[in-house]
């Protein structure tokens, strides 16, 4: 499950993807058009159980439209030995935290077993293979263009398939639901 990114949001990270694209580096940056705020990954499912989470999520309770935006790029496990690049979701993190714990939960009773770590929100930038240090010009060019992606108004969930291809994931709505 996942919130999607208004189109404008989505222009300003493809003109910042694009001028990283230019860096040298190891870093394997993320096509804007795929970019989402995810909630919760579920894998690969029987239809039944698509079926009983869908319903699960119909009757989720609801909390209200709310607002995020994003600012500040990091990585996991730090910026300087990144293997996932990412910026961070700012705004009405409680409200955020709340309906993915929401979420959480109708998945469980869906049959699909608890995240054990903690809820980092975020949205994936780039990923890399290696453990090592990434380059220096990368981290400074990194932090002398600063990302900032204005607030947009969350009230929806998207429950999204994902099947990854060698040119990158391809991602296909199953349902929509009102938060």
């Amino acid at each position: 499950m996942c919130i999607d990114i208004p189109d404008k949001q989505r222009k300003i990270l493809a003109a910042w993807l694009s001028e990283r694209v230019r860096s040298r580096g190891d870093i394997r940056w993320v096509a804007p058009e795929t970019m989402h705020v995810t909630l919760k990954f579920c894998g690969e499912r029987q239809s039944e159980t698509v079926e009983l989470l869908k319903k699960n999520l119909d009757d989720m309770p609801r909390g209200g439209a709310f607002s995020v935006g994003a600012e500040g790029v990091g990585g996991f496990p730090s910026l300087q030995k990144a293997r996932v690049v990412w910026i961070a979701i700012t705004g009405d993190i409680a409200k955020l935290r709340s309906l993915q714990s929401k979420v959480e939960t109708a998945a469980h009773r869906s049959g699909i077993p608890k995240e054990t770590r903690p809820y980092s929100p975020h949205l994936t930038l780039g990923r890399r293979n290696s453990f090592g240090a990434v380059a220096e010009n990368v981290i400074n060019e990194i932090n002398a263009s600063p990302l900032i992606l204005e607030p947009w108004q969350v009230d929806e969930i998207i429950l999204m398939r994902s099947e990854l291809h060698r040119t990158g994931p391809t991602y296909t709505p199953l349902g929509l639901f009102k938060i």
